[in-house]
């Protein structure tokens, strides 16, 4: 099995690579200059100019790439941001692909793909995410964040492996449709901070349980993960939180799970407390299906 991409590395971005270098080089750029512009070694920027144009790259792609190399290179030189950079350079690839030269050659490198009608692989158009939605979700998770800065004793609640806010799209299915904070949530004494901004795919446990949660309670998107604190039972059984407790989820999750869901009923859980393995902090998971129901809970913990 080969893919277009493998073309695109091997030859296309590499011809690219070399035809920036001349183009800049012509320009009067140093060597200097260009390799920390493309990312690379200065005796690398000495294997590109040594290197004739002509004799790079594919025949069937080269007029694209020299057009290409002149576009980049002046947006180089007019100090353009990274951005609208790699968006042309990233759309020109993708237009070469979508029934463009690449996917002839590609059609070449892997005959079975010529058997294909109306061929969509390159296109990804049902698979991407939409990027509105995912900024809407990322900015959604950083106020949310800063709702429980303002909680005034959030900070006790916080596990001192840090606590874990995640939130999943609609129809989330897999850990790249949850968005979270990598890193964690983390306390300095009684300051709330985050180490990274949230992004797609970051979490591995909370994520994988909030789908899991999901899957058997389907309106849920939120999951916040906190201290398992005696007290939080009695906080839970007041307010009338309904709540599973479990035993060493974070060393037989699938395990702890399966029981769960043959004998329990999930549907009327809100939070798993789990008592967690010797040499293990106990952590307790609060699931909601919005930011003001989890606030709610939230907002109880003293």
């Amino acid at each position: 099995m080969r893919f277009p991409c493998e073309f695109i590395s091997s030859s296309l971005l590499p011809g690219l690579r070399i035809r920036i270098t001349h183009s800049l080089r012509e320009i009067g750029f140093s060597q200097n200059e260009i390799a920390r512009i493309l990312g690379v070694k200065q005796p690398v920027i000495v294997t590109y100019l040594q290197k004739k144009i002509e004799e790079t790259g594919d025949e069937r792609i080269n007029h694209h790439l020299d057009v290409l190399a002149n576009k980049v290179s002046e947006m180089i030189v007019s100090k353009e941001d990274i951005e609208p950079i790699m968006r042309t350079i990233c759309t020109k690839c993708k237009s070469l692909r979508v029934s463009g030269p690449i996917c002839s050659i590609h059609k070449e490198i892997l005959p079975e793909i010529a058997k294909i009608k109306n061929c969509s692989i390159c296109t990804g158009i049902d698979e991407i995410p939409s990027i509105e939605e995912r900024s809407k979700i990322i900015r959604t998770l950083e106020e949310t964040l800063e709702e429980l800065k303002k909680v005034d004793c959030f900070y006790l609640w916080v596990p001192e492996i840090g606590s874990q806010l995640a939130i999943c799209e609609s129809d989330a299915e897999e850990l790249d449709d949850v968005a979270s904070f990598p890193g964690r949530i983390i306390k300095v004494k009684e300051q709330i901070l985050n180490v990274h901004p949230p992004e797609f795919g970051s979490s591995k446990t909370s994520s994988s349980l909030l789908l899991w949660f999901k899957k058997n309670k389907p309106d849920t998107r939120w999951v916040l993960s906190i201290k398992t604190k005696e007290e939080l039972r009695q906080i839970f059984k007041e307010n009338k939180i309904s709540f599973l407790e479990t035993e060493h989820l974070d060393l037989a999750k699938n395990k702890v799970l399966s029981n769960l869901e043959k004998g329990k009923r999930i549907i009327d859980v809100q939070a798993i407390m789990d008592e967690a393995s010797s040499g293990f902090e106990s952590i307790t998971y609060i699931f909601a299906k919005n930011r003001t129901d989890l606030m709610d809970i939230v907002k109880l913990l003293k």
